[in-house]
């Protein structure tokens, strides 16, 4: 991911912001708005080609499932793309987990003749001896880390399949040191067998990397293959949102809430104090959702005209952040001014994290809290229309009145669908937001009267607009 990339980026890009337009000035006014990024793809080719992706398998199964397991890892092989670089992790031996193919050399190249071999050298894949601790999520990383370090491809990518054989719960704080080690350098999609995982690490993993955490069956080829087959959809391995404020502007923060929902770290310069550069991934043709808030002393600003706080860009495309300070006296939303996707976002990452806090509070079982944060994302579900979540709690809940937000938990609840489900909701969709209103205000064809963006109707002539 770090790596230069030799093809252009295939996407255009369009910005548009969605904020509410008059705000009350304090020293230290907090203002958000939704940042929609639209990503179209041009050129010839909507795929990358396999020869730009670095991809390692790493296999981490108890003994009782090794045998499906390399069954299953033997099949992904033989479907992987010509051309792509590969190789494979399988076992543990007294330095951390093993390469299982190539036999020499770190690296090779996917051909008709390396996928029958690396196919039938997955059988020497053993698992982590009963009587040697396991490796921990960190040693993957770290075995994955210095593979990539050998092969600088614009796309680098682990999949890590994994029943939680590989987890040491004592090793929660190298696993942190790990991701943040290999942020930058490569991604990470885990594919998790069974039930008997800890659903906290492998999503910090995931988030960690930029990538997704799901379920898979013992017969897992058709995931990897449906993961690589996302992964060359990726038109840019990594692309910068840059922000750029006010001197007045004392604060930034930006974070992404679809397609995946996750804070995003600010790089600043010395030379430019006043831009604030986030790195953002795996870019694809379609729409990313950003909320974006900053912070602003508007001691010295002029009040009731508009005024550019900040601008933000991408790809060559830039949209303005444009406020009005309110004189005093005047209530905030009292007219028409935008901002209405933004209330719709904080809804649903509301209703987002309730249901993954009722997720977290069966597993262990503490019904009340989970009846209580289910309450909570039924009724912002029915709320903003996102009947997905409905589907989600319906599996371990019964939903008595979901308005008010009433879930009656069962006496037992299968430990099996909790844990899915906590994978599941962290790539779940949070709601369909509409298209943001076209930028300034407009003017009557027939009297010039101004019009606001939303009005269809001349408020001077009653003209159709």
């Amino acid at each position: 991911m770090a790596a230069s990339d030799p093809s252009p980026t295939g996407l255009g890009f369009a910005v548009s912001i969605d904020v509410r337009r008059d705000q009350q000035p304090h020293h230290d006014t907090r203002i958000d708005a939704h940042v929609r990024v639209k990503a179209t793809g041009t050129g010839p080719r909507d795929q990358r080609p396999a020869t730009e992706l670095a991809v390692v398998l790493a296999l981490d199964v108890a003994p009782a499932r090794r045998r499906d397991a390399a069954a299953a890892l033997a099949a992904a092989l033989r479907a992987l793309p010509d051309g792509l670089s590969f190789a494979v992790l399988g076992g543990a031996g007294d330095d951390g987990p093993r390469r299982c193919y190539p036999l020499r050399g770190p690296w090779v190249l996917a051909d008709t003749d390396e996928k029958r071999r690396a196919a039938f050298s997955v059988g020497r894949v053993a698992p982590t001896p009963d009587d040697r601790p396991p490796p921990g999520y960190g040693a993957w990383l770290t075995a994955a880390r210095t593979l990539f370090g050998q092969r600088p491809l614009p796309v680098r990518h682990l999949i890590l399949v994994t029943d939680g054989a590989g987890h040491d719960p004592a090793g929660e704080a190298d696993l942190g040191a790990g991701i943040a080690a290999c942020r930058g350098e490569f991604s990470a999609d885990v594919l998790a067998l069974g039930v008997d995982w800890d659903p906290a690490p492998l999503l910090a993993l995931t988030e960690g990397l930029h990538g997704t955490a799901d379920t898979a069956p013992d017969r897992f080829a058709p995931a990897v293959t449906g993961a690589l087959r996302r992964l060359r959809r990726v038109r840019s391995p990594e692309l910068t949102v840059t922000v750029t404020g006010r001197p007045a502007v004392t604060e930034v923060a930006l974070s992404e809430r679809q397609p995946r929902q996750h804070a995003l770290v600010p790089a600043t310069a010395p030379e430019h104090p006043h831009r604030y550069d986030f790195a953002t991934h795996q870019w694809e043709p379609g729409a990313r959702d950003y909320l974006l808030a900053v912070r602003a002393d508007a001691g010295a600003d002029p009040l009731g005209v508009l005024l550019q706080l900040a601008t933000v860009s991408v790809g060559g495309a830039t949209a303005p952040l444009v406020v009005r300070w309110l004189p005093p006296g005047v209530a905030v939303g009292a007219g028409p001014g935008g901002g209405g996707t933004v209330d719709a976002m904080n809804a649903a990452t509301r209703m987002r994290t309730a249901l993954e806090r009722g997720y977290a509070a069966l597993d262990p079982m503490s019904r009340e809290e989970a009846e209580r944060q289910f309450g909570l994302a039924v009724r912002l579900a029915h709320e903003i229309g996102a009947d997905w979540v409905l589907t989600k709690v319906r599996t371990v809940a019964d939903i008595v009145d979901g308005a008010r937000g009433l879930v009656r938990v069962g006496p037992t609840v299968d430990r099996g669908t909790v844990r899915e489900g906590r994978l599941q909701v962290a790539s779940g969709p949070l709601l369909d937001l509409p298209a943001h209103a076209g930028g300034t205000p407009g003017k009557c064809p027939g009297c010039r009267h101004t019009a606001g963006p939303g009005a269809r109707y001349c408020i001077a002539c009653g003209r159709r607009l």
